[in-house]
């Protein structure tokens, strides 16, 4: 088990770093032993690849658990399952799955996700409205206690629902089974329309769950910001393709020398061209469907050394005013987002932190030097909060901790069940201590 001395890590968001060991263990053996060694206050925290984009995955003074390494796959055709490692990421199941003509029925915008934190942050996908989230295909998870105990949970057990989007705050997650779709292709029918505003945008997103399994929306932050874009609607394909570099991600961005890119003249020039690209009508592969956010690695590179936050809520249906409300205020601030997506939820789950929820749920990048964007944000959190809505967790770098209890009104039930699984308070974050978590 190597054990590096304190380095700088952050988040996707690149906003700020902090300081930590980091332990890659290579067996649950080691993650056991690792736990006999630990006698510093900051505690550890079981990590992956790091595509949080706050604070979730950092824990300043303390120890990062690197679980990548525990990444085997094994599918069952017949039972139509797989058994994956924690450090499996979303794309190594699908590709494995594929072989056999399966795939997993809820994947994320990106495939650099592992099953660890695809279970901490509960994620979704474009599918939810039909599928859920990630949770829903899970039959059971092995949990490495703070004690040392390995325990398997099951859907029946409140520690399995305190896990699913606990943020890796009640221990290591190192395996699980979860249940497998089957496929004909490794192709998605893709049926692309354009929107001249919200109302449009919001109508046809609301009557296209019936028909299709796949539906989200790109927005257009830019200009005059009346919510115009472009609706993606897919269904899994019959016809297979050829994957070139067998799905591989696409090119890097270079070094940019810290410099922001992101003003409101290359976002609107940006989205003027996205809006009028030709649109999608056909076959496409399905990994390039489903996750684009890979077609450039490290775009995250993009908005300089400042970073940038994402800020992810959910409201529900009916209180679509809020959108009029933020729209406004980002352009009296000029400032102009080139990633705003829009996505009508289904059920939630029964856990106690997951986010998604029946309603509308948007997401925004914005570069941290736009002036006067963080009071603007903390006005329109107290807004959201105001109107029944609350904000993505895993995504967060800078809600205040006042706000969570009321966005997340079973958080008292998840910190008495974290409390028994974790009582000497080992798993730590900074996530956790600036929201007041545990």
């Amino acid at each position: 088990m190597l054990i590096t001395d304190p380095i700088l890590v952050s988040g996707w968001g690149r906003n700020f770093s902090s300081l930590s060991k980091r332990a890659s263990v290579t067996s649950i053996e080691q993650a056991q032993e690792l736990l006999a060694q630990t006698d510093n206050g900051r505690g550890l925290l079981p990590v992956g690849l790091h595509r949080s984009y706050g604070d979730s995955a950092l824990n300043s003074g303390g120890t990062l658990v690197d679980l990548s390494v525990l990444n085997g796959i094994v599918v069952d055709p017949l039972a139509r399952t797989a058994t994956v490692g924690a450090g499996t990421t979303i794309r190594e199941l699908e590709s494995a799955a594929l072989a056999h003509s399966l795939f997993p029925p809820i994947v994320p915008g990106t495939g650099f996700v592992t099953m660890g934190g695809a279970i901490a942050a509960d994620i979704h996908g474009k599918s939810h409205h039909k599928t859920g989230s990630f949770s829903q295909c899970v039959n059971w998870m092995k949990v490495l206690l703070s004690s040392g105990e390995i325990v398997q949970l099951f859907p029946s057990d409140k520690e399995f629902w305190a896990t699913v989007g606990g943020l890796g705050l009640t221990g290591v997650i190192l395996e699980l089974e979860l249940n497998l779709r089957e496929v004909r292709s490794n192709s998605a029918d893709v049926n692309e329309v354009r929107v001249k505003d919200l109302s449009q945008m919001i109508e046809l997103l609301g009557r296209s769950d019936a028909d299709y399994e796949h539906t989200v929306a790109w927005i257009d932050l830019s200009g005059d910001y009346r919510g115009r874009g472009v609706v993606s609607l897919g269904n899994y394909g019959s016809e297979p393709v050829k994957v070139r570099g067998g799905g591989s991600t696409g090119p890097s961005l270079p070094s940019i020398g810290g410099a922001n890119f992101i003003t409101p003249l290359t976002v609107g020039a940006f989205n003027e061209l996205w809006f009028r690209k030709p649109l999608k009508h056909g076959t496409v592969a399905l990994n390039k469907y489903m996750h684009p956010l890979d077609g450039v690695n490290n775009w995250n590179r993009i908005y300089g050394d400042a970073g940038f936050l994402q800020y992810q809520f959910v409201i529900d249906e009916g209180g679509e005013e809020i959108f009029e409300r933020l729209f406004a205020g980002l352009r009296s601030l000029k400032a102009a987002s080139f990633l705003g997506v829009l996505k009508k939820f289904g059920a939630a789950s029964p856990a106690p932190l997951s986010f998604p929820r029946p309603g509308w749920t948007l997401t925004l990048d914005y570069p941290t030097t736009v002036p006067g964007l963080e009071k603007f944000l903390q006005g329109f959190d107290e807004e959201l909060v105001a109107a029944g809505g609350r904000i993505y967790l895993i995504k967060d770098s800078r809600v205040s901790h006042s706000l969570v209890p009321l966005m997340y009104p079973e958080i008292e039930k998840w910190r008495s069940i974290r409390s028994t699984m974790d009582p000497a308070g080992l798993w730590q974050s900074d996530q956790a201590r600036r929201l007041r978590l545990c």
